[in-house]
C-alpha cells in the first residue's frame, strides 16, 4: 500500500532529524560509525526505540503484503500520531518530551514533523469515519 510506504518514509525522515538533534555538536558522535554504535547501545538514544520499532513494523508489513486494508494503516497511523503528541498515552511521555526538545534544537525536526502530520492527515482522510473521529 502506497500510503503505508509514505508513512514509513515520513517516519524515517523524522527519525533522521531526531538523531541529528540528539547528536548535536558532540564531537565524539561526529564519526558515523561511532554514532551508529551509540544509536544501538547508548541510553541517550533509547527514547527513540518506539519510533524505530514502528518503522520496522511498517516496513515488514509492507514487505510481507500485510497492510491490506485501511484499518491496519489507520492503526499504524494512530500509533505514529501518538508519538508526536496527537493522541493519548502516558507511556510515550518521554518520547514526546524529547521530540519537543528536538524541535527547539533542530529545524529539520520541525520540517519532518510537519511532513508526518500531512501524511497522517491523508491516512485519516481515507477512513470512512474520518469525519466522526473528532479530528
Amino acid at each position: 500500500m502506497a500510503l503505508a510506504a509514505e508513512l514509513s518514509s515520513a517516519l524515517k525522515e523524522l527519525h533522521r532529524a531526531l538523531i541529528r538533534a540528539e547528536i548535536g555538536d558532540d564531537p565524539a558522535l561526529q564519526n558515523p560509525y561511532t554514532a551508529l554504535f551509540a544509536l544501538i547501545g547508548d541510553p541517550r538514544f533509547a527514547w527513540m526505540g518506539p519510533l524505530s520499532q514502528l518503522i520496522a513494523r511498517i516496513d515488514q508489513q509492507v514487505a510481507d503484503g500485510g497492510i491490506a486494508g485501511m484499518d491496519v494503516a489507520a492503526g499504524l497511523g494512530a500509533e505514529a500520531a501518538r508519538l508526536i503528541g496527537e493522541g493519548s498515552g502516558e507511556a510515550l511521555a518521554a518520547f514526546r518530551m524529547r521530540h519537543v526538545m528536538a524541535l527547539q534544537k533542530q529545524p529539520e525536526a520541525g520540517l519532518a514533523t510537519g511532513r508526518l502530520r500531512k501524511v497522517l492527515a491523508k491516512v485519516l482522510a481515507q477512513l470512512p469515519e474520518a469525519g466522526e473521529t473528532g479530528r
